[in-house]
């Protein structure tokens, strides 16, 4: 390629902007990667492009393309932690942890190791390696004593530890105003465990809103973004519900649907228990495990509606004909193949992911043999829950920046599932699990959802946290679920009753 003058970089670059400024408010993915991939051939040498290619061919779970675009962008900025940092999401959610580990160890020894060390000590609580991750934070506090970052994370182990005193130690001063947001967003959230675990649900609380308040100023663009698409989500579903009918319902669900694995998908509203099911359940030597990946929802919506972000419609569904929804179903197992996930013979396909609670009914139409596992748990307790993750604003959790919106949305969200439900009727490929039975009646539930996978129980399942050990969990309730199956968050809204009152108050108080 012949060397570019610095006016045409200038211009490329205002096209990369251009480009990442739409799809900001479009969400049209499909369209950013085609002029991405345009930039990225007259502009190889910038690490921008390589980054927002990258992120955007994620978002389409194009995960080749993510991960030639993550390489690339290593060779381009390999030295920089926040490219190491994307580099390495995108690694961890294709399944290459090794290489996410390689990632920060190449930086351990430059000018950047402090950043390597906090990276990698990251990495080693995510996967549960507690001792790891204190040898790590301590080397980065060493380093650097001050670094604000850094305190929150070893505030964050000792809190895990069960060392309250010296979590607090180093998460206030990093909550305090002045510290940079998005550092103070993650001491807050901290802080709200904390206080929470010592049963002061009122500072707790409060911590949690302010690490919100704190999230909108941090991350404003990606705020409003996610709110307008939480708009659009709240209409679809609106119209959805309006528009499913028990006599489409069963019409779609008497197709053959040939070529499509045998698979089962396992929603819910996040944090009803979607992850602790689909680590049992993954444990079995049967099952393929999609963990969070929202392929199954792009290759539905690029090959039946492409061109169209928001997805399909039920009418558009219903007419189209056997050779697209063949070729959706072609397209979702090249999608799985790219992850290195090949339904065996008579194995079953678990797709577990919350996001597809409401596209359930889109799916029927190209997977009508499809199993649906649908995870339930006090509503009041899952919002609670949600309410105290310390999650970046995105699609799919804009509304839990405030209570009433995150209400609102589980409403909208659980509606459709619920008005599925009723069109369903006594047709057997469906069942409800509840979390509440989950923590009370483990083996007997557990069992019971094996069975109707059509898998018989294997005693590595009930062994599911050793089986599953230093696996990476996409969810962001990882923390949990590696802990033991307990019955400690039964009914742990009524705490909150009075701190939180909007967060329940569509639900009752009994």
């Amino acid at each position: 390629m012949a060397q570019m003058n610095p006016d045409q970089w200038i211009k490329l670059e205002h096209q990369r902007r251009a480009v990442m400024a739409q799809y900001a408010c479009d969400n049209h993915a499909a369209a950013a990667f085609a002029s991405l991939r345009m930039l990225a051939s007259k502009l190889p040498q910038a690490p921008a492009v390589q980054a927002d290619l990258m992120l955007v061919a994620l978002a389409l779970c194009e995960y080749r393309a993510a991960l030639m675009a993550a390489e690339r962008l290593m060779d381009l900025a390999g030295q920089q932690p926040a490219a190491v940092q994307a580099v390495t999401e995108v690694f961890l959610l294709c399944g290459f942890p090794e290489k996410a580990l390689a990632a920060w160890q190449r930086l351990e020894k430059s000018p950047q190791r402090h950043a390597a060390w906090l990276g990698l000590a990251r990495l080693a609580e995510r996967g549960g390696r507690m001792e790891d991750a204190a040898e790590w934070t301590a080397r980065a506090l060493a380093e650097s004593p001050r670094d604000a970052a850094t305190h929150v994370q070893a505030g964050r182990l000792a809190r895990r530890r069960g060392h309250s005193d010296a979590a607090a130690k180093h998460l206030e001063p990093c909550a305090a105003s002045g510290v940079p947001p998005a550092i103070r967003v993650s001491a807050l959230y901290e802080l709200g465990e904390l206080r929470d675990a010592s049963g002061d649900c009122a500072e707790a609380a409060t911590a949690w809103r302010e690490a919100k308040r704190c999230s909108e100023e941090a991350w404003p663009v990606e705020t409003q973004r996610s709110r307008r698409i939480r708009e659009l989500v709240l209409e679809r579903n609106r119209r959805l519900v309006a528009g499913l009918t028990p006599d489409l319902v069963r019409r779609w669900r008497s197709c053959r649907g040939d070529g499509a694995p045998t698979m089962a998908v396992l929603a819910g509203h996040p944090r009803s228990g979607t992850t602790l099911l689909e680590q049992v359940l993954a444990s079995h030597s049967a099952v393929t495990d999609v963990d969070e990946k929202d392929a199954l929802a792009c290759a539905l919506r690029e090959t039946l509606s492409p061109g169209c972000p928001d997805g399909p419609t039920l009418a558009a569904l219903d007419d189209c004909d056997e050779t697209k929804l063949a070729a959706m179903r072609r397209d979702y197992l090249r999608r799985l193949s790219m992850l290195g996930l090949t339904p065996g013979e008579g194995g079953v396909v678990l797709d577990k992911n919350p996001n597809f609670t409401d596209w359930l009914p889109f799916l029927l139409r190209p997977l009508p043999q499809l199993r649906l596992i649908v995870a339930l748990r006090d509503p009041r307790d899952v919002l609670l829950s949600c309410f105290r993750l310390p999650v970046k604003p995105e699609s799919g959790n804009a509304g839990w920046l405030c209570e009433a919106h995150a209400a609102e949305d589980y409403l909208s969200m659980m509606g459709v599932w619920e008005c599925l439900r009723e069109c369903l009727g006594d047709d057997s490929r469906w069942r409800e699990v509840h979390y509440e039975e989950l923590c009370t009646d483990f083996e007997k539930t557990a069992r019971g959802v094996t069975a109707f996978l059509g898998l018989e129980w294997e005693g590595g399942q009930s062994a599911w946290q050793g089986a599953r050990m230093g696996r990476h969990v996409a969810s962001p309730s990882y923390e949990s679920v590696r802990a033991p199956v307990h019955r400690g968050s039964i009914g742990r809204w009524r705490r909150y009753a009075e701190y939180l009152p909007e967060l329940f108050a569509p639900f009752g108080s009994a």
